[in-house]
This record gives structure tokens, C-alpha cells and sequence, in this order.
């Protein structure tokens, strides 16, 4: 093993001195480290049983292969001390916290950097798959979260493996696939997607989505018992046919509040996943399904006037009551884009080119092309331009107008706007 002070040698570019000791795992130790010009990493050293050549042959892979994303602590060089070996990575910023800190209410965070997490979440396992790789290990050890922004960064990536080699890790058991906990498969992009919806289940729900009555029964939970709830017998607890794993009330106190609240395009998705997905591996939802459902839900976000806490709007729900204060909501004006999608517009509303154009990815990413903004010198807002397109907008009773980028519109109700590729319509 290394200490503080050591010096490490560098497989393909700067030699690392070691610092201070920044945490400890079940495969190693992670260590500040600081390169010849300066500048700080971070360090993972394996422990003696994981120092074997299969393992250092993969990580020196990754690090050819480079980032999928910047959302990957990405292993960035391989050092060594002699036969021993580990790997260079950013160094993770103090303003990002462990998954298990949100779950445990440790750090406030609102529903809107929640569902912008999970849908970063989604963006940067599409991004490892579309280098045909796949992680291996996803669980809530992995993700880290900045509460202010809900961007993620995720970490121990020298798991990653990819069809050309054998996984080194199967996984954590409560969010393998059932294929993989039952022994008939190997880990894969199929069983990376069933982790991945467990991990945003966990992350959007705060409750695990096989653990409901099956789990309450158990009263040691052993290897046999986590067989049984997560590989031969796995039952989603809002399975909407199978009602036998239902949430205990007193026991599994997040999953029945959050599930209600949320809208049904992600809970469709949920329920396809943890129901047909868990029988049949092909009938996973796609990344493209998931961005969709998350991107849906993050427009519907709606705040409460009278307590400020977030909620969603839901066409399908008649209750516009905030779970929180129990006070009905004021709904501010929403845009409906091409008579389909519909986006609330908070005061700090910003659309982007997947709102506007037509075929838009509806990955979080991009510049603003509007955002909402309060007249300079009224208690008015507007939508403003941020584009480097003008608008033609029709105010009911008025003549046509264009508005130009750095322009506003007034949020009228039954203002039609003709954003170029697709037109919209606001609604108070």
C-alpha cells in the first residue's frame, strides 16, 4: 500500500505525490495526489487482493478509452510503486454529496434538481453504452449529487466493463437484475438499465421498488432472503395487477407519498420497467423513453405560493392541492407547445431546444433560448427571447408582432407564439 508522501510513477503523463488519506472502500483507498505542475487529483490504491493484472490491464483500457461525459470521475492515468499498481481521477468538489446523504435528508434538495439529476443520470449511462460499455455496479455507493444544481457525478468507474471483456464485479445485490441475482446472467447493458431504473426509483422515490410487504415479513435477511425478493420472486410494489408487495404503511413511509405525486408519464415508466422489464429483458425502456418521461416531469414542476414547496402538475389529477400545506395551488400560466406538450412557467422557467424545436433531444443540455423574466419597471412577467431568432406572437385583440432576441411577450392568456419550428400557446 502507499502512504502520504510517496511518489507514484505515471503510465502516461505526470508523476503523483501523495497526500492526505480522502476515504476508504472495500477495493482500496482513495488519497489527494498532486501532479508535477501543481494542480490536485485524486488517487485510488488498490487493496493486495485486488491488484491483479486483469484489473489493471481494464482500467488502462478506460483510461485510453477516455470519459464518456463529464459526468464520470473517470480514471485519467494508472500509477504505480513498483508491482503494485492504482488510478488517477478528478478530484471530486466538496458541493457534490453521496446519494445516501439525500436519502437520508442530510442535505435539502427540491424536487426540480431531483428529477434534473436523474435525467443527468440517464444522459451519462446513454453516453458509457454509446461507447459499448457498460458499469456493472450501478448503486446509490456510486452517485453524488450537488442539492443546488442536481447535477451528478458518478465514481468507481474501474468496474466499467464492455462486450470485448469479462465483468470483474457483478454488482450490488438490491440492484442487480433478477437475471443476475439468479445466477443465468452476466452483467451487461440489458441488466445496466434494470440497475439504472433502481438507482432513479431509489433516487425520485426514496423507497426501493421490490421492497414492500414480501420484505416487512422477513425477519433475517439473509442471501436466501435477497434471493427471493430481488431474483426469483421480485415484485414491484405498485405493480398494478399484482397487489401482493404492497408498501407496509408505518413501515415504507416515501414510496406511497412520492409515488402520487409525481405525473403518470414517469410512473408508466416505472411500471413498464419493474413489471414487463423484469420478466423480459428486451422490454426495458429505452434511454430516449426515459429522457422523454423525465423531461415531461421536469416542465411540470410547480411551486406553492402559500409554503414554496415544489409539486407537479398532472393532467390525470383533479387534486391541485400542495402535499405539503394541503392549500390548493395557484397554477402560474404554462405553455403548450403543438397542442401536446405542456410547460409550467415558473419565474425561473428557462426553455431550451428540446421545448422548441420539433425533433429536439430531450436530454438537459444547451443554451436557453427563453427564459421567464419580470418587466423592468412593472409586477409583470414575460417570456423573453434569449434566441438568435425573432418571434411572431399574436396577442388576443391585437395586430401581429414579432419579438426580437432580448425581447419579451407579456404572458397573456391565448398568446400564440410562432417560435419557427414548432408554435405555442400560453394559458393562464
Amino acid at each position: 500500500m502507499v502512504k502520504p508522501g510517496d511518489k507514484l510513477d505515471s503510465t502516461f503523463g505526470s508523476s503523483v505525490a501523495v497526500g492526505k488519506l480522502l476515504g476508504t472502500g472495500a477495493q482500496g483507498e482513495v488519497y489527494e495526489g498532486r501532479l508535477d505542475d501543481g494542480s490536485t487529483v485524486a488517487v485510488k490504491w488498490f487493496l493486495p487482493s485486488y491488484q491483479r493484472r486483469d484489473l489493471r490491464d481494464s482500467i488502462t483500457a478506460l483510461v485510453v478509452e477516455k470519459a464518456p461525459s463529464t459526468h464520470f470521475l473517470w480514471p485519467d492515468d494508472v500509477v504505480t510503486k513498483g508491482t503494485e499498481f492504482g488510478y488517477v481521477m478528478r478530484l471530486r468538489p466538496p458541493n457534490f454529496v453521496n446519494l445516501t446523504m439525500v436519502l437520508g435528508r442530510k442535505v435539502n434538495i427540491r424536487f426540480s434538481e431531483l428529477v434534473r439529476a436523474a435525467s443527468q443520470t440517464v444522459s451519462a449511462f446513454k453516453a458509457l453504452q454509446a461507447k459499448g460499455l457498460f458499469y456493472c455496479d450501478i448503486s446509490d455507493a456510486n452517485l453524488f449529487v450537488d442539492p443546488a444544481t442536481g447535477d451528478v457525478l458518478i465514481c468507481d468507474n474501474d468496474n466499467v466493463g464492455s462486450s470485448r471483456t469479462r465483468p470483474t464485479v457483478l454488482g450490488t445485490t438490491r440492484f442487480m437484475a433478477p437475471e443476475i441475482v439468479r445466477g443465468e446472467k452476466r452483467p451487461s447493458a440489458l441488466t445496466d438499465s434494470f440497475s439504472m431504473a433502481v438507482l432513479l426509483f431509489l433516487l425520485l422515490m426514496n423507497d426501493h421498488p421490490l421492497q414492500g410487504e414480501q420484505e416487512a415479513r422477513i425477519h433475517v435477511f439473509d442471501a436466501a432472503a435477497m434471493r427471493r425478493i430481488y431474483g426469483t420472486n421480485p415484485v414491484f410494489i405498485f405493480d398494478p395487477k399484482d397487489t401482493s408487495n404492497r408498501p407496509v404503511p408505518g413501515v415504507h413511509l416515501n414510496a406511497p407519498l412520492f409515488w402520487n405525486l409525481y405525473p403518470q408519464v414517469l410512473r408508466d415508466v416505472f411500471i413498464q420497467v419493474f413489471t414487463d422489464g423484469v420478466r423480459d429483458s428486451g422490454r426495458r425502456p429505452s434511454f430516449g423513453e426515459w429522457q422523454s418521461a423525465l423531461a415531461a416531469v421536469e416542465d411540470a414542476v410547480v411551486e406553492c405560493t402559500s409554503c414554496r414547496r415544489q409539486n407537479f402538475l398532472c393532467p390525470t389529477r383533479v387534486d391541485v392541492m400542495c402535499w405539503s400545506c394541503r392549500r390548493r395551488l395557484v397554477l402560474p400560466p404554462r405553455l403548450v407547445i403543438d397542442g401536446k406538450r405542456l410547460i409550467v412557467l415558473n419565474r425561473e422557467t428557462r426553455l431550451y431546444a428540446r421545448h422548441l424545436t420539433r425533433n429536439g433531444n430531450p436530454a438537459p443540455a444547451g443554451q436557453a433560448h427563453a427564459e421567464v423574466a419580470r418587466h423592468p419597471t412593472q409586477n409583470v412577467q414575460g417570456l423573453k427571447n434569449l434566441g438568435p431568432v425573432q418571434w411572431f406572437v399574436h396577442v388576443p385583440g391585437r395586430a401581429p408582432q414579432t419579438v426580437e432576441p432580448g425581447r419579451s411577450v407579456s404572458l397573456i392568456s391565448g398568446t400564440d407564439i410562432d417560435f419557427g419550428d414548432v408554435t405555442g400557446r400560453i394559458e393562464i
